[in-house]
């Protein structure tokens, strides 16, 4: 966790004092351990203050990770001698080597448990109940380590060195009748990221967050373990949005209507309401205006989606429970890099507040909205920045030196700041996980006891880690009801009057700022934004695609990122690259090739409309200058259709002529598809029409001097031909006709008279 300077220099500085202090003059018998120990040691539970009289309980797991059995293994509990006075040294006493000895071991028959054997990968149970007064304690006040250490006979027969250890803090009762209050805050933040096609990403992640002993389902199960101990939600609406949406079964981006705008409603039978009804069942209220207009998934859902869907949709409704009527602290959206937002694109800053808002009113949650940096540092710019209703959360560390407000409220920059304790968030000593949740309640107590016992009123304000090991979280609650300390509601303190301050205590340095997203990340995010409006322009329904996208590209602008900004620009990339691709469906063909005949002639290409949607576009030309084209305009197109645009070209100069042809949106903005053909234009010349006309007046000369010949020879052909069929009427006159009808009339000659009978 980023510190200041200063901070950083007072830790290193009294870390030598610090460990004297707290008594750690190792024994002869308790040397530093080889690397990895063969004995895995967890303490579960132990009595969380340092009573006056009476036992001190630890329980716990011992686990053997070796590949030796062990036998005879015993669990000695130990603690320091003197105790740690103050934060600055219980935070450095918490850096040092796990392998140091800190304290004495009770050795002590009847103090320890003893596991009889252990296999390789075996676990087993082990309690230590220990007289207090058995322990090295000096029993003045403050903080004392304690802790376990197991040894037992091995592959290396058994010596004074630890097979295994574990410790933590465990603070003394304050002195005096003066309590202390803390307020805890839960936070529900975590990376979230997006497929390509606009689906939530990462599905395999998400369902190990939600199942039981995951960081998600662990925070539920702290807040449950409460009670009517009072805390507070510190969220990230974008993670809120991504559960609705797998309990939806992950719709990716669609291009579909808007069906929120007048005239694009859907029809009755496709209302969700109705469906519901039909159904008879019920679903987590999430209106259109919290998940713009999705595509349902096409296909039936695989075990493991509905599997998904279903805890996702039982956490949600688990959540609006927990939260009630209190105001959720609410982040902008996606956990945004506020500093770097309002170094390099403001307008973010915006859109994550406004859609942090958005999501929260549409889930019917109660919401105050709120910047607290995971990295607990906000530049002064960044800070003038926030609108006056923001609550702002900084930690301690971001001072030059940890502010002394009564209230733990400051006021600088014109903004009330609520200090939260870097220490306390910071966890336990190792080799345990400092945010292991044991290890975090001891330290709080430790923390408010030292604040206690010197007399400091200020509220301990925590805010807890976002990931749980171990399936022990929902205890977290059970042993910090001590009568010396008050838990309060976070709005309580954030209520109280400020101390006042100046700009120059806040330690905000060249690294802290060279540590923000840099502009590339906002260039990517900029990119994927404008592809989307470009699609939003040519589509002929009013669509959501522009606020789908702005959802899946700010969350790559979350500080959470900043260790690896180049995954972040990358996914932000991918989204882009996509929406152009949707936007190349909108494609031009072109003829490989035109010819005119003359200094005009007629032209035409297809447009062609690879998308589900009706679009609206035009064809751009680009020429030589020599060359122009005249037609075209705007076409609207219907899903998966074709036309057919045309132009007349026109060019005073023969030669070839190159032609662009270029699909782009009724402003003109190229939508990426785009075509070529080269256009020869063959000039006909004068002498080239007089030369035909000569040929034609040469033709028809011809035609006009042979003709009346072949008339004339015509006609003698048909006169010779008559005459032939005369004569062979004469020849036959004479002879009978065999089958004359004597009935009939006589035949005449050719020519002559009809003469009827009387």
């Amino acid at each position: 966790m980023p510190r200041s300077s200063s901070f950083r220099a007072a830790l290193a500085g009294l870390l030598t004092f610090g460990v004297a202090s707290a008594g750690l003059a190792a024994p002869a018998a308790a040397a530093p351990a080889k690397d990895g120990d063969p004995l895995l040691v967890h303490i579960d539970t132990m009595t969380p203050v340092l009573p006056r009289t009476g036992d001190v309980e630890i329980t716990g797991t011992v686990t053997n990770v070796s590949d030796d059995t062990f036998t005879r293994i015993n669990t000695h509990a130990f603690s320091s001698e003197a105790p740690i006075l103050d934060a600055v040294n219980l935070a450095a006493s918490a850096l040092i080597d796990p392998t140091l000895s800190v304290g004495e071991r009770v050795t002590v028959p009847g103090t320890f448990d003893t596991i009889d054997e252990l296999a390789p990968g075996a676990s087993a149970t082990f309690t230590d109940t220990v007289p207090v007064e058995l322990l090295a304690t000096s029993g003045e006040p403050g903080v004392y380590w304690i802790g376990i250490h197991a040894l037992g006979d091995g592959a290396v027969p058994r010596d004074g060195v630890a097979d295994g250890r574990a410790r933590t803090f465990i603070p003394r009762r304050p002195t005096g009748d003066v309590g202390q209050e803390a307020s805890v805050i839960l936070p529900i933040r975590s990376r979230v990221w997006f497929d390509e096609d606009g689906a939530v990403a990462g599905t395999d992640r998400w369902a190990k967050r939600l199942a039981e002993g995951g960081s998600l389902d662990g925070v539920l199960d702290m807040a449950d373990s409460a009670g009517s101990a009072p805390y507070s939600w510190l969220v990230d609406p974008a993670v809120l949005l991504a559960l609705v949406r797998l309990s939806r079964g992950n719709p990716p981006r669609t291009l579909a209507p808007d069906t929120t705008v007048e005239g694009q409603e859907p029809t009755p039978t496709e209302t969700p309401t109705e469906e519901a009804e039909e159904s008879g069942s019920e679903s987590p209220e999430t209106p259109e205006t919290l998940t713009p207009t999705e595509a349902m998934p096409s296909e039936e859902p695989s075990d493991e989606d509905a599997e998904l869907a279903v805890a996702a949709s039982a956490w949600l409704e688990r959540f609006r429970l927990l939260v009630g009527a209190t105001p959720v602290l609410t982040l902008p959206y996606g956990d945004l890099d506020v500093s770097s937002a309002v170094r390099h694109d403001r307008t973010r800053f915006t859109q994550a507040v406004t859609r942090s808002q958005d999501i929260m009113t549409a889930l019917r949650l109660p919401s105050q909205p709120t910047v607290a940096p995971q990295s607990d540092l906000l530049s002064p710019e960044a800070i003038s920045a926030v609108p006056l209703d923001t609550t702002i959360l900084l930690g301690d560390n971001a001072f030059a030196n940890p502010p002394t407000s009564p209230t733990s409220i400051v006021k600088m920059l014109g903004h009330e700041i609520v200090v939260t304790s870097t220490g306390a968030e910071a966890g336990g000593p190792g080799p345990t996980a400092a945010n292991d949740p044991l290890a975090l309640r001891q330290r709080l107590l430790s923390e408010a006891a030292l604040r206690a016992e010197a007399g400091d009123t200020a509220p301990l304000v925590v805010t807890l880690p976002t990931v749980w090991r171990g399936e022990d979280a929902e205890t977290f609650f059970t042993d910090l009801e001590q009568p010396w300390l008050d838990l309060v509601p976070f709005g309580d303190v954030a209520a109280r009057s400020p101390k006042g301050l100046p700009a120059s205590v806040l330690a905000y340095s060249d690294d802290d700022a060279s540590a923000e997203l840099d502009a590339s990340a906002f260039s990517a995010v900029n990119r994927a934004t404008d592809a989307a409006t470009l699609l939003e322009q040519v589509l002929v329904p009013v669509t959501t695609v522009e606020a789908q996208v702005r959802d899946e590209v700010l969350v790559t602008l979350s500080e959470q990122h900043r260790q690896r900004p180049r995954l972040a620009v990358a996914a932000a990339r991918r989204v882009e690259d996509s929406l152009r691709g949707d936007l190349g469906k909108i494609d031009i063909e072109a003829p490989p090739a035109v010819t005119l005949s003359s200094d005009s002639g007629p032209l035409g290409v297809t447009l062609v409309n690879g998308l589900d949607q009706p679009v609206e576009v035009q064809v751009q030309v680009r020429t030589d200058g020599e060359l122009t084209l005249s037609g075209g305009g705007v076409r609207r197109l219907g899903p998966q259709a074709r036309s057919v645009v045309r132009f007349e070209a026109t060019t005073s100069r023969a030669g070839v002529h190159n032609v662009r042809l270029a699909v782009t949106s009724l402003d003109g903005v190229p939508l990426g598809a785009s075509d070529q053909l080269p256009i020869r234009a063959a000039r006909v010349s004068a002498l080239i029409w007089i030369v035909m006309a000569l040929g034609a007046l040469v033709l028809f000369g011809m035609i006009g001097y042979r003709l009346p010949g072949q008339i004339r020879a015509r006609r003698a052909e048909l006169a010779a031909a008559d005459r032939e069929s005369d004569a062979e009427h004469v020849d036959h006159a004479d002879e009978p006709d065999e089958e004359h009808d004597p009935g009939a009339p006589e035949p005449t000659a050719p020519g002559a008279p009809v003469v009827e009978r009387p």
